[in-house]
């Protein structure tokens, strides 16, 4: 489909291969009638959006999906149910609502492995899965937004590893790194979950979501972080554009582009890897 945006009193066309106008008419109704239900935190309107947007079109790019259809609804719908700034509370409530479709979305894909997935929402869950790693006084208590636990006993989950998970690369991730650099000291996996989201409006851009991690012939900075300096087990990106990782990189570490809509993914398999590779030792 075409979308049509309007930035800065400017109409705007995108393109957005793999969704229909049906669809799009469909996540517009359905998050509507989310926002009617005053119980339902804003939150889980764009994490229930997102995640039926990915089963529906499975043929989409994830990143889009996320950047210019569910952020751009939830702007222009939120003022019409809620008193709120969309902008504002957008930033508030997306990172919970990623954490929150990161966690559903895989949480049945590692449940027969005794794998659980679990979204840390607010301080208090962070600052515990930190002091359960033994991390409490070295890093600061926002600085994890997944835990990672196999089950190994009766009715007994042991920690082994957390994910970092950012939409935007912009979302200052080298605040993620040395939360990232002392688990891996530990042998506690840690890597870098992302949507990659980064578009430019015009004069200056075309509004395609390119990504922030360049390519491996023009690395930028925050490529650099993966495969140079290794600083996270890996960086998983579900924006179809994220130009992966090719051949050995200096720290090991590669940046892997993730197929949501195809589980086990990447991801999945390697978070199960590292649970087996946990329970042997």
């Amino acid at each position: 489909m075409i979308l049509r945006t309007r930035i800065r009193g400017e109409i705007f066309e995108i393109d957005l291969p793999g969704i229909t106008d049906e669809q799009y008419g469909a996540v517009n109704t359905q998050m509507r009638r989310a926002f009617r239900r005053q119980e339902l935190k804003n939150r889980d309107v764009i994490c229930e959006a997102f995640l039926w947007l990915l089963q529906t079109c499975p043929g989409a790019n994830a990143s889009d999906l996320w950047h210019h259809v569910v952020y751009r609804l939830y702007c222009q719908l939120l003022p019409r149910y809620r008193p709120q700034d969309p902008n504002q509370s957008w930033v508030r409530a997306s990172g919970d609502a990623l954490e929150l479709s990161v966690e559903r979305l895989y949480a049945p894909v590692l449940a027969p492995e005794r794998v659980r997935i679990q979204a840390l929402i607010g301080r208090a869950a962070k600052r515990s899965v930190l002091e359960e790693m033994n991390l409490g006084e070295e890093v600061g208590d926002s600085k994890l937004d997944v835990a990672l636990r196999l089950e190994t006993g009766r009715d007994h989950w042991q920690i082994f590893g957390g994910v970092h998970v950012k939409a935007s690369l912009a979302e200052r991730v080298s605040d993620d790194v040395p939360a990232s650099r002392s688990m891996m000291r530990r042998g506690l996996f840690s890597p870098l979950w992302t949507l990659d989201v980064k578009s430019f409006p015009p004069p200056h851009g075309d509004l395609i979501n390119r990504g922030e991690l360049g390519t491996t012939q023009e690395p930028t900075v925050k490529r650099r972080y993966v495969e140079d300096h290794g600083e996270f087990d890996n960086c998983y990106s579900a924006n179809g554009r994220t130009s992966p990782s090719v051949g050995n990189t200096r720290s090991r570490k590669r940046i892997q582009r993730l197929d949501l809509t195809r589980q086990p993914d990447s991801f999945a398999e390697e978070v199960i890897t590292r649970a087996r590779r946990w329970r042997r030792q």
